[in-house]
């Protein structure tokens, strides 16, 4: 026979009372009867916690409607230490990270009645990893509908990008293996990069604003691009880059964006609006100095091109300044000889009377001489004015007259000229070409002329 007292509502009210021990069994029978042992729920987390003994805590919410003003409905969970390594080891397959406030989960619990609070409890067994990311990839393919049909999916990929972009705006988290990774890779190149850093988190609710901060901050500032990197993690990590205001303020950024995920798997939509996205913020670095150092290259070649070619013009001019006074002489003792010839041959069969003519003759042929001898300093006069005009043009793009002058060049000591103290580091060792030798010198300080 049950001795617990009735608690119809047509009973008494002395009849209905019951101790609080007794209450709570009926609540627990009532929750055993109508629930399964095991049960799935979905969910926002909230509030969770990790307690020193490692078990977790946290409240599964669902919100009400936005703008309908309802209350939101919350129940208390736990994870207990014991299941918390299976459910690590399956987040860790399905490439999800660890669980955190505002994911949308979908969980096996059981529900426990827990009489000392007072409170239903649920005790979590199992997550579903699959079911968040499915999720998660709806919601990015729906941002990038948006995006599409806003018809800014490609904007930022239609901007110029600088044949040498060495002034770089620089997105990430300060004192990260991405901004160590990204800076070494510069530093290393030994070309002279201008680097405007703007610190942001890069996961979790608060890193939105931030992102969208920094890219609106450097956008004012116009670099020649924009690199925003990030080490590697897991999908669930990597969940602001796919946020629509994250995206949206890219799309829109007037400055070309590079991005360097570091994620192996899925391109994130950050990746999809940049300008060019690539795997890890080392391979961005990369991209960057391959581009700048082959257009010094160029640079470079294009200026040994110009030096050979004034070179070759001096000597050619030097060949023909050497050569004319010679052919001159030449022609003028070969006339000569060829008279004096002439008159050896005639003078022994000539009779006296016609020895004046002979002198007229010879008299013809002195003037004749002065005046092959004067045309021929003319012509000499002439060809040494050219020469001259020749040599003043060398002589402007002549490098070694230049340095003679009291120029100099200043050159990296791996090769390459510096034509500006951006391109120069602290303490870096450069040369100077002068005239007469090369001076190795250790940069401490470099003073602009002017405010950049």
């Amino acid at each position: 026979m049950n001795s617990r007292p009735s608690l119809s509502a047509d009973a008494p009210t002395e009849q209905a009372t019951c101790t609080v021990s007794e209450l709570v069994n009926r609540i627990q029978e009532a929750l055993a009867g109508a629930l399964p042992a095991r049960v799935w729920v979905t969910g926002e987390v909230a509030n969770l916690t990790r307690s020193n003994a490692g078990h977790i805590y946290l409240d599964l919410v669902e919100r009400g409607p936005e703008g309908t003003g309802d209350d939101q409905v919350l129940l208390h969970a736990v994870i207990w230490e014991s299941r918390k390594l299976a459910i690590n080891q399956a987040l860790r397959e399905a490439n999800w990270g660890r669980v955190s406030d505002g994911d949308e989960i979908k969980v096996r619990v059981g529900v426990e009645f827990y009489p000392p609070q007072g409170k239903v409890t649920l005790q979590v067994y199992e997550v579903d990893p699959h079911y968040t990311l499915g999720r998660w990839k709806k919601e990015r393919e729906k941002v990038v509908a948006v995006l599409r049909e806003e018809g800014v999916l490609e904007r930022n990929k239609q901007l110029h990008l600088p044949v040498a972009p060495y002034r770089v705006g620089l997105i990430t988290s300060h004192r990260s293996n991405a901004h160590a990774d990204f800076m070494t890779t510069l530093s290393d190149s030994g070309l002279g990069w201008q680097v405007d850093f703007h610190h942001s988190g890069v996961q979790g609710d608060a890193a939105r604003a931030a992102l969208t901060g920094a890219v609106r901050r450097l956008s004012e500032i116009g670099p020649d691009v924009i690199c925003i990197v990030r080490g590697g993690g897991a999908t669930t990590d990597l969940a602001v880059f796919d946020h629509v205001e994250v995206a949206r303020s890219i799309a829109h950024c007037p400055v070309p964006v590079i991005t360097g995920i570091g994620h192996e798997l899925d391109r994130t939509v950050t990746d999809l609006v940049a300008h060019r996205s690539e795997r890890t913020p080392t391979a961005c670095a990369g991209w960057l100095v391959e581009r700048v150092r082959g257009f010094a290259d160029r640079v470079y070649g294009s200026g040994r091109e110009i030096a050979e070619a004034a070179d070759g013009l001096v000597r050619r001019h030097r060949r023909r300044l050497d050569g004319s006074p010679a052919e001159v002489a030449g022609a003028v003792d070969s006339a000569l000889s060829r008279r004096r010839q002439q008159l050896d041959k005639s003078v022994p069969l000539l009779p006296a009377c016609v020895r004046p003519h002979l002198r007229a003759a010879e008299a013809v042929i002195a003037a004749r001489r002065v005046a092959l001898v004067r045309d021929s300093g003319q012509s000499l006069s002439r060809e040494r004015s050219r020469l001259g005009n020749a040599q003043q043009v060398v002589e402007a793009y002549d490098p070694r007259l230049n340095l003679v002058r009291g120029w100099s060049i200043t050159r990296h000591r791996g090769g390459g000229v510096i034509s500006s103290i951006s391109q120069i580091g602290s303490s870096e060792t450069i040369e100077t070409w002068l005239s007469d030798g090369t001076v190795v010198s250790t940069v401490s300080e470099t003073l602009p002329d002017r405010a950049p």
